[in-house]
């Protein structure tokens, strides 16, 4: 999966300068978007979040996207996402939305949801 990561991003590397100035893309470097995106998938596996997820002592909403991301093949976003589902199941001060759209889109497409978990925190529900 790094692997096409890295060759995924450097495809883009061309492109990726025009997207730039239309806030469509970070100003990062095709390499380093790939290695962030190759970190954040290796902080999202259950032995490296569930630690921290396990110590939470305060209500806590968690709103997961179930599209499949840019790039991604097969189940690997529902794999990274079984992982989280254990967590979850552990510590009663968490709970879970799952909506429709991917993670890139998530505030775009399901901003409703995530108002919503926001407003159920702050109403202390």
């Amino acid at each position: 999966m790094e692997l096409r990561i890295r060759k995924l991003f450097k495809r883009m590397s061309w492109f990726l300068p025009l997207l730039r100035p239309t806030g469509l893309a970070p100003r990062m470097t095709a390499a380093q978007q790939a290695e962030s995106n190759i970190e954040l998938g290796k902080l999202s596996r259950e032995r490296e979040l569930g630690p921290v997820l396990d110590g939470i002592t305060v209500p806590v909403r968690y709103v997961v996207a179930s599209g499949t991301s840019f790039g991604s093949k097969g189940g690997e976003q529902e794999r990274i996402r079984a992982g989280l589902d254990a967590v979850l199941g552990r510590n009663p001060n968490i709970t879970r939305e799952k909506v429709a759209g991917n993670h890139g889109a998530i505030l775009r497409k399901d901003f409703g949801a995530v108002a919503g978990a926001v407003r159920g925190i702050a109403a202390g529900s």
